[in-house]
């Protein structure tokens, strides 16, 4: 049996990360360069392992999907995904597309084949994209409909957990100092963990810090507080100073990938909680809802966070008691 690896753990089985390309390296080949970034990577990976052919089988619809829709997503998300898919093929893979049923879903919900019920449905609504790929916009013969739409699924309400600014303190005096940069930033600027890690210094001028968010693609620029300004003065201290590329970056001068930030994050959160200094896990997605939680108003909070409508800010971030006028 072959060592687990100790680098490029997070990656596919023959892919390494050399110098922010992506390199396949089977046994007794010669490695050669694949992709610049994620998705290319995972498009390679989708392509070798399955070729394009009839979508028979839910593993050919979840092939196609890899293939097709996965690359658009973002790369944290296509990271994640991954994983989803590979759970969903061990379940469905085998089953003829076009014979599975409303039951066979709904069994699938009520059962533990797969520990979670929330994340069971979140599988489930995966598969449900797939369907709806193959019946409206791949026309697969045979698929007419989607049997992930006829079941009723389990409502998982939004998370309220909010973190105090006592918790905040507790978890960041435990965090190593490059982790502390960014749990400031998050706050600060009210942004994503894949924003903040793949933040560079050329967005950063003498008055704003600009984020071209990756999950909606909206650009923001942030004014440079003083509170703003000592973080980021903090960050250009970090050792190397050079190449000095991404405001947060390893030991090693380079950006973290979000499955290694999310490792240190949780084996610290684990001492936390072992510890008892706090109750309950919190993450650091749980930051950007603080941030929403904290502004002085939802207007400001919704233009921070980059939310293009109310609703959202409202019903998944505001997460503090907010303090309203009486009516007379």
């Amino acid at each position: 049996m072959s060592r687990p690896r100790t680098r490029n753990a997070h990656l596919p089985k023959y892919i390494q990360e050399r110098h922010g390309s992506y390199w396949y390296q089977p046994p007794n080949e010669k490695a050669r360069r694949i992709a610049d970034d994620l998705a290319g990577m995972y498009k390679f990976m989708a392509e070798l392992a399955t070729p394009a052919g009839p979508v028979v089988t839910v593993g050919d619809l979840l092939d196609r999907y890899t293939r097709t829709h996965v690359p658009t997503l973002s790369a944290r998300t296509q990271q994640d995904y991954q994983r989803h898919i590979e759970k969903l093929r061990r379940v469905f893979g085998n089953e003829t597309a076009s014979a599975v049923l409303p039951k066979d879903i709904g069994r699938f919900l009520a059962s533990d084949t797969i520990p979670g019920r929330v994340y069971r449905v979140k599988l489930v609504s995966i598969l449900s994209t797939a369907y709806d790929l193959a019946i409206g916009a791949w026309f697969v013969d045979g698929i007419t409909v989607n049997p992930c739409k006829l079941v009723r699924k389990f409502k998982s309400p939004p998370r309220d957990r909010y973190i105090t600014d006592a918790e905040f303190e507790i978890i960041r005096t435990a965090m190593p100092p490059r982790v502390k940069i960014a749990m400031d930033l998050a706050l600060l600027c009210g942004q994503r963990q894949g924003d903040i890690l793949s933040l560079t210094w050329e967005k950063v001028s003498e008055t704003h810090v600009h984020f071209k968010q990756g999950k909606t693609g909206k650009r923001l620029k942030v004014l440079i507080s003083p509170a703003l300004q000592e973080v980021l003065d903090r960050a250009k201290a970090l050792t190397p100073q050079l190449p000095r590329i991404y405001v947060v970056k390893s030991r090693k001068g380079k950006p973290y990938t979000s499955g290694g930030f999310r490792a240190v994050w949780q084996r610290r959160m684990r001492k936390l909680l072992k510890t008892g200094a706090i109750k309950t896990r919190l993450t650091f997605h749980d930051i950007r809802a603080k941030t929403v939680s904290d502004s002085k108003s939802l207007q400001e909070a919704m233009e921070r966070a980059g939310h293009t409508n109310m609703s959202m800010t409202r019903s998944v971030y505001d997460r503090n008691s907010r303090e309203v006028t009486s009516l007379k």
